[in-house]
């Protein structure tokens, strides 16, 4: 197999062509456009024909994500998955980039058995929940003040993994590591929500349809911070929330019992896995 980068502007219609061969139903295709242009696009060809795909995004500080990993299914199981995602571990050493992380979901059995191969470890399980916007509970989160205090992630998964990179692409995924200029940053451009006890930043217009706010949930209790983020959606003139949270049995039966949704296109449990290059 013969791998070499593509240019998204010339050849998306080219990677639109191989998601429909590869996974007609394949999400990456409803945002393709956009998509494309956040990370650095590798291709496999054998004989001229795209055989596999992948997306490496340098989020800077050293840090940087692997997405998209595309393997057509009459090629899968033949070493093809894995010559790829080495060549992209080695295109992040090449930037400076010194740790690689990726998401996948636990029903994706051959995507977390090709990262574990090629070296990646799992650094956290993860749950990603939905939430309905709501007008009838109270108004619990405003808008952080330049100058406020406020002292950092408490009990999610920013103090439990030191960083706000989970899903790149998000403006969270681009803050990379947990640092106190984040808040700066946060506040600047309005994205940090406090309230009694409760903290979250998000990022508006996370997804248009349904218009979907993007949350990193940093400080407060389930049964207070959740019925918080669904009248912020409201208030932000969003159909819904979403983050990814913490994940074990007793919180995920927490979430179902407080009524966030489980994602219809995710599995319940997530995985976060990381490789340093």
């Amino acid at each position: 197999m013969e791998l070499r980068r593509i240019a998204p502007g010339r050849e998306v219609g080219h990677l639109r062509d191989f998601l429909l061969r590869a996974t007609p139903e394949d999400y990456l295709l409803e945002d393709l456009t956009e998509w494309v242009h956040e990370g650095r696009l590798w291709v496999g060809q054998e004989d001229g024909a795209w055989v596999a795909f992948g997306r490496l995004h340098d989020l800077g500080e050293g840090d940087g994500w692997v997405s998209g990993i595309r393997v057509l299914p009459n090629r899968r199981g033949q070493g093809l998955g894995g010559q790829l995602l080495e060549t992209i571990v080695a295109d992040a050493r090449s930037l400076g980039i010194t740790t690689v992380r990726a998401v996948i979901e636990d029903r994706n059995a051959p995507s977390r058995r090709l990262f574990t191969r090629t070296g990646f470890q799992t650094v956290a399980e993860l749950t990603l929940r939905r939430g309905l916007a709501r007008k009838e509970v109270p108004a619990a989160l405003k808008r952080v003040s330049p100058g406020q205090p406020f002292d950092g992630p408490v009990g999610w998964l920013p103090a439990g993994i030191d960083r706000v990179d989970v899903l790149p692409g998000s403006d969270g995924g681009r803050f990379g590591r947990w640092r106190n200029p984040l808040l700066d940053r946060w506040t600047t451009e309005g994205k940090l929500y406090v309230g009694s006890g409760l903290a979250a930043a998000v990022q508006t217009d996370w997804w248009r349809e349904p218009r979907t706010l993007w949350v990193n949930p940093l400080q407060g209790g389930v049964s207070e911070l959740f019925p918080a983020l669904d009248r912020l959606a409201h208030d932000l003139q969003h159909v819904e929330w979403q983050a990814f949270l913490p994940s074990t049995e007793e919180l995920r039966a927490e979430y179902d019992t407080r009524g966030a949704l489980r994602h219809p296109a995710w599995g319940d449990r997530v995985f976060l896995y990381e490789r340093h290059v």
